[in-house]
């Protein structure tokens, strides 16, 4: 196994013969490159292309984590280390949050630099045996709010990881007020930005100090900590956060924003599976109806788009053949009406299993998963159409194809 190539950014001269002791010791890691400036560290990663950079914070932190942020940014494949003599809790999440993959503090000991040594191994596999299939991507969306998205995405996740043992992460894309956090009742220290900074270069150790792991066993990617900082995450980050995960998880179910917005059109090409989540109610069927003609123009309507129903309650007025016909879509799965029970759960910061585990709504989501999991379609049976208020409201030159 070769060497890692490692500069070290450093003005404490023992410090640096320090660090490099361990490296010959542990036999790991080769101390290549030594400079005090942050400029001269530059050249020397655009010459040299080291594999792990040792950045000091010395005596003036926010230029060492600016720098820390550039060097992310600039050089993706870099592994970056933060050093200080300070373990101060604001400056280790500052740090990664600019980039750094860990924090070491002086003197640094000999299990710390082989654990990072360990990591740029892994780092190194991972993209040598990194494949294009991976885990799939479960997008739960409608565009009308208030129709239970959130709740069938985390009872979902966790109906996944409970009866299949899939390994399973939900990221909250409703960045600017999303929800999935207090669903699981979590207060991560990360969120989707810092790992939208850092994609190209997330190990599973890395990847899973971002994410906040729930005691169903589901993995949690928060939605930022300020609206504003929703504007942060572009098309092209979404599309890669994704994409990170993707190689890493079985299954990430993505709670999606309401609006058709270019990052939620981004989740809504890469999934595998489209729950397309309305109510049995006209006004909520009729968003449904021309999101199913968007899908139809944007060539999002396939096999992966799949009608849920939520808070279904068996309708004479409105039956679900009648649904099934005027949409030109068949219903998927019809999440039973509980309300009482959901929002009994949601303000506990509770699952639906972890409070209500014998209810049908409950249960429902076992069904659910069983149909994702197993790939089990449901067999449609054709019905005559119901006609009488659908069809006012729904003509026939409007019908979904």
């Amino acid at each position: 196994m070769s060497k890692i190539s490692c500069l070290i950014i450093e003005s404490d001269q023992e410090a640096i013969r320090h660090i490099d002791i361990l490296g010959r010791t542990i036999g790991s890691v080769e101390v290549r490159w030594k400079t005090n400036t942050l400029d001269t560290g530059i050249a020397i990663i655009k010459k040299h292309l080291p594999e792990m950079a040792i950045v000091g914070m010395g005596k003036n932190p926010d230029a060492s984590i600016d720098a820390i942020a550039a060097l992310s940014r600039d050089f993706p494949a870099l592994f970056l280390l933060a050093l200080s003599d300070k373990a101060e809790s604001d400056l280790i999440l500052r740090a990664m949050r600019a980039g750094a993959h860990d924090f070491l503090c002086k003197p640094v000991k000999e299990i710390d630099l082989r654990a990072a040594a360990e990591k740029v191994y892994k780092l190194k596999a991972a993209r040598l045996d990194k494949k294009p299939e991976g885990g799939r991507i479960v997008s739960v969306f409608s565009n009308k709010g208030g129709n239970g998205t959130t709740t069938i995405a985390v009872n979902l996740a966790d109906a996944l990881v409970r009866y299949h043992g899939k390994k399973v992460a939900v990221v909250d894309l409703v960045l600017s007020h999303g929800d999935v956090t207090m669903f699981f009742n979590v207060n991560p220290s990360y969120s989707i930005i810092d790992l939208a900074r850092n994609s190209q270069k997330a190990d599973y150790d890395f990847l899973h100090t971002l994410l906040v792991r729930h005691s169903s066993g589901v993995y949690i990617l928060a939605d930022p900590p300020m609206i504003e900082d929703a504007e942060l995450i572009s098309p092209t980050q979404v599309r890669e956060v994704l994409g990170t995960l993707r190689s890493m998880f079985d299954y990430i179910v993505v709670d999606t924003p309401h609006q058709f917005d270019e990052r939620t059109l981004t989740a809504l090409e890469m999934s595998d599976n489209i729950l397309l989540v309305s109510l049995l109610n006209l006004p909520s069927l009729r968003n449904t109806q021309k999101c199913l003609e968007l899908f139809g123009r944007i060539g999002l309507r396939d096999e992966r788009v799949r009608l849920v129903i939520s808070r279904f309650l068996p309708n004479d007025e409105i039956p679900r053949d009648s649904i099934e016909g005027i949409l030109n879509c068949p219903v998927f799965f019809s999440v039973p009406n509980d309300y009482p029970a959901v929002i009994a759960s949601v303000n506990r910061g509770k699952l639906l299993y972890e409070t209500f585990p014998t209810k049908e709504v409950t249960k429902s989501f076992r069904d659910l998963s069983n149909l994702l999991a197993l790939s089990i379609v449901p067999q449609q049976t054709a019905k005559p159409i119901k006609r009488g208020l659908l069809e006012k409201i729904f003509p026939p030159g409007r019908r979904t194809k």
